[in-house]
């Protein structure tokens, strides 16, 4: 499976250049286009009214999108299921006003359109999928997340060898640790083979390391930065550089939409010449396969 992200500013063509870049994947490949955009206008440009199943919009192409208060929900629901799982001698507790208070607590739109998009690329079928990214900041800091998490859940993972490492000195001495709630018994694991939380945590590490070593993987999968000739979308597209090379993730190639031969597109040219530059002409129509057809053209194989 490869794997297409569209970044840039809001209002630069992102959308239109997502749709046609699938539409010339999908000449030889099954190829997905998911919108996470929260102002999705995929549809839109697909002349297709989409949800988050996707819906097949051509031979080989099919389209998407992801609903960002159905993946907060999804997201706190999945959280929940695994929690009480972990923590089984807390089921007898209620702790629906924390998952409540979670609902709210920042971050939570980020962590939940990670996991949407790790869902999307672990279980559906496809050869490519291309994804529609809401603006920057948003963007930016979903792909941030990757890199946090690890390093939050290898200090919680060392908490956590620490608890069971103390459980097991306390259990040579007094032995089977447990605790009675409303009068039902919980053994309390001490080691690492018995205990579900730790495992949990030690596949999900599992998970998203190879989640990231795919982002990171070049010859699997594409960033690709849409801006116009003007100042504001060029310093931005200057940050996003920036801010994937904090990650380890490198920009693959850049789209000019409504390309004009200007100072700004010299300036871009001359700022980004490492990178390969695809020039898209200002178009009188950008929806509907036909439209999207003449796009693919412009951009070639990117």
């Amino acid at each position: 499976m490869k794997l297409v992200f569209l970044l840039g500013k809001g209002g630069v063509g992102k959308t239109t250049i997502s749709a046609a870049i699938a539409r010339k994947y999908s000449e030889k490949y099954k190829t997905l286009a998911v919108s996470l955009d929260p102002a999705h206008n995929l549809g839109d440009v697909f002349e297709k009214n989409l949800g988050t199943k996707p819906k097949k919009i051509d031979e080989n192409l099919f389209a998407s999108e992801i609903d960002l208060d159905d993946a907060v929900k999804d997201y706190i629901d999945d959280l929940q299921r695994t929690l009480r799982h972990a923590y089984r001698y807390l089921t007898v507790i209620n702790l629906e006003k924390y998952f409540d208070v979670l609902k709210n607590y920042p971050g939570v739109e980020e962590s939940a359109l990670l996991e949407k998009v790790r869902s999307i690329v672990e279980k559906e079928d496809y050869d490519v999928i291309v994804f529609d990214t809401p603006p920057t900041g948003l963007t930016i800091r979903i792909l941030i997340m990757t890199k946090m998490t690890l390093i939050w859940l290898k200090e919680l993972i060392g908490i956590r060898r620490k608890i069971l490492d103390r459980r097991s000195a306390i259990e040579k001495i007094q032995g089977e640790i447990c605790v009675v709630i409303d009068g039902e018994k919980f053994d309390i694991p001490a080691s690492e083979e018995n205990d579900a939380v730790i495992k949990e945590m030690l596949e999900y590490q599992r998970e998203m390391e190879n989640f990231v070593s795919k982002l990171r993987n070049r010859s699997l999968t594409k960033f690709i930065a849409v801006l116009n000739p003007e100042q504001l979308p060029y310093l931005e597209t200057k940050r996003i550089m920036e801010n994937l090379d904090k990650i380890d993730i490198e920009l693959s190639s850049l789209v000019i939409n409504k390309y004009e031969d200007n100072e700004i597109s010299r300036k871009i040219a001359e700022e980004f010449s490492r990178l390969s530059i695809y020039r898209v002409p200002r178009l009188d129509e950008t929806r509907g396969l036909k439209a999207l057809d003449e796009i693919a053209g412009l951009i070639g194989d990117i």
